[in-house]
C-alpha cells in the first residue's frame, strides 16, 4: 500500500528511500473508529507531514483517499478516509485502484 502511494502520489523527491524499508515498518495502534488507519513505530512522537496522497476503491466499491505520514527520518503513519464508501466501510483500497489525488 506504501510503495503504491507513493508511486502515484509522492510529495517529496525523496520516496525511494522511505520505500525501501517498508517491510520493516512496524504497526503500533490502529483508529479506535474501525477504519483501516494505522500507525508505525517511531523514533519520534511527531506524526509529521504528508510524503504522499492518493485515492482509491475498496473492494466493496467505495472511494477512499490514503496518506501516507512521515517526518524527515521515518514514515509514521497511514491514514484511510472516506471519499464516498459505501456499506464496507473505511477500508484500504485494492491496489491496483490507487491512483493520484
Amino acid at each position: 500500500m506504501l510503495r503504491a502511494a507513493f508511486a502515484v502520489g509522492s510529495k517529496i523527491p525523496e520516496a525511494e528511500r522511505f520505500t525501501r524499508d517498508a517491510d520493516k515498518l512496524w504497526v503500533v495502534s490502529g483508529c479506535t473508529c474501525g477504519c483501516d488507519t494505522i500507525d508505525f513505530r517511531r523514533k519520534k512522537a511527531d506524526l509529521g507531514y504528508p510524503i504522499a496522497d492518493a485515492v482509491g476503491t475498496t473492494p466493496g466499491g467505495g472511494e477512499v483517499g490514503v496518506i501516507v505520514f512521515g517526518t524527515d527520518d521515518e514514515v509514521t503513519g497511514l491514514e484511510v478516509y472516506d471519499c464516498g464508501v459505501l456499506e464496507d466501510g473505511i477500508r484500504l483500497p485494492v491496489l491496483a485502484s490507487i491512483r493520484a489525488y
